[in-house]
């Protein structure tokens, strides 16, 4: 009995051992360095006067409140919303998309004020991010999938919403595929957003 335990007790601290020697290594993901889009100058009319309005705080669903990197798999149970376990992203979604839409929106002429410094009588854009996630229709393909809603408010007036969403086929069916492909997706829906922007601030008369 007191030999059993002696083996039991070496194979444990070995077991602890070679945890410690070996590691799970996780890797971080962000949009990395963000370059000028060259289509959403193309787009800037000369002459216009910019749109201004204040960014709110982007609210989530609990599933996006931190720097999990979700997935579904399509092809079985497409309800669960799963998070991967060695990868995630360096800051939130919500991080993630307010940093591309005032890079973006500044490129495309915006004006984004910060409610900080105390610009008053300009509209408010407040998003609401409801999907940030990969989808797998099969165990080698996959897309991501982004979805938020969008509000204009002025002077407690909502002068618009509209919801947005956008696929991107990714090309590699794993967590480095979904996380090259998502700042893709996240730019063409910037290009529609600067541009429904554009015609609720023409529409309503706001500058």
């Amino acid at each position: 009995m007191k030999r059993l335990y002696i083996h039991l007790k070496i194979f444990f601290i070995a077991l602890s051992l070679n945890a410690c020697a070996s590691p799970i290594s996780v890797q971080s993901y962000d949009f990395g360095a963000l370059r000028p889009n060259q289509n959403v100058a193309q787009n800037v009319t000369p002459n216009t006067s910019p749109i201004q309005f204040t960014l709110a705080e982007i609210r989530v669903p609990l599933s996006l409140d931190g720097n999990a990197m979700h997935y579904r798999l399509a092809y079985n149970n497409t309800q669960e919303l799963r998070p991967y376990a060695n990868s995630r992203w360096g800051i939130s979604p919500a991080q993630l998309l307010e940093t591309a839409i005032k890079q973006q929106l500044t490129e495309a002429g915006a004006v984004i004020v910060n409610s900080s410094d105390g610009v008053k009588d300009i509209p408010i854009l407040k998003i609401e991010l409801e999907k940030f996630e990969q989808i797998f229709s099969s165990v080698d393909s996959s897309e991501v999938q982004v979805q938020f809603r969008a509000s204009l408010i002025h002077q407690n007036h909502l002068l618009g919403q509209k919801n947005f969403r956008q696929n991107y086929r990714c090309t590699s069916a794993d967590a480095k595929g979904g996380a090259q492909a998502m700042p893709l997706a996240i730019e063409a829906m910037l290009m529609e957003l600067n541009t429904w922007l554009r015609l609720q601030v023409d529409k309503h008369k706001v500058h």
